[in-house]
């Protein structure tokens, strides 16, 4: 059976026009975490994020599936221009009553 977490990552990402031009910001217990890479440990069920968090400096944390699965997170554009935009899929827009 798939992870929760792989299904929530893939659907999140297919809704983009440029997945690898976005930030990903989890929201976590320790504080925000603007995140590099994520790891996920399927034996464990755990995943784990390496970024920084708000003051720059370098985290490794990891949190279960459920855990994790209760924090906000948000996407922004890597570049933080004024006309920086978010570019969805067309379809996506479809999904949303």
């Amino acid at each position: 059976m798939e992870s929760h977490f792989k299904k929530v990552y893939r659907e999140i990402r297919s809704f983009l026009e440029k997945p690898n031009e976005i930030l990903y910001i989890v929201h976590t217990t320790v504080g925000a975490i603007t995140v590099a890479r994520f790891r996920y440990e399927e034996e464990l069920s755990y995943v784990f994020l390496e970024g920084n968090d708000e003051n720059g400096k370098f985290r490794f944390v990891g949190f279960s599936e459920a855990q994790l699965a209760t924090f906000a997170f948000e996407l922004r554009p890597k570049s933080a221009g004024k006309n920086s935009t978010i570019g969805f899929h067309q379809s996506a827009s479809d999904d949303v009553p």
